[in-house]
């Protein structure tokens, strides 16, 4: 982010503008006070909102890498649900299927959509909008 005097110059060159010219004076003093404004009306708002991007972004390349075990279309998933509504999905289905103390026993399709039905109705109570 640019500080006012670099926003200033930058400006300036952009509009090649001669501080000492004479004849242009009125129009240069009009010209630096609009950078001004611009700069704190414009430019300021648009880095702040900027910089709230790139922290999300963040976020979201954070939680991708701890999804890293997980097939793509999980993980994209995953990070959608984060990405909207803030949580980590994952973390509840885990620690749902945690509380199923056989779960690493089932080996059958009915007993996997068994358990994922009931994960859906617990999973729906703390997260409406799955």
């Amino acid at each position: 982010m640019l500080t006012i005097e670099e926003y200033i110059a930058r400006r300036k060159k952009e509009d090649k503008l001669n501080e000492f010219d004479l004849d242009e004076r009125t129009q240069n003093m009009k010209s630096c006070v609009d950078y001004v404004f611009e700069y704190f009306n414009n430019y300021l708002n648009i880095t702040e909102a900027e910089e709230k991007t790139v922290l999300q972004n963040e976020k979201l390349e954070k939680y991708r890498k701890q999804l890293q075990d997980y097939e793509p279309e999980v993980r994209d998933w995953a990070v959608s649900m984060y990405d909207e509504y803030g949580k980590q999905v994952h973390k509840y289905i885990g620690n749902m299927l945690k509380e199923d103390e056989l779960f690493f026993l089932y080996n059958t399709d009915s007993e996997f959509r068994s358990v994922s039905y009931d994960c859906y109705t617990k999973l729906i109570k703390k997260l409406p909008f799955l």
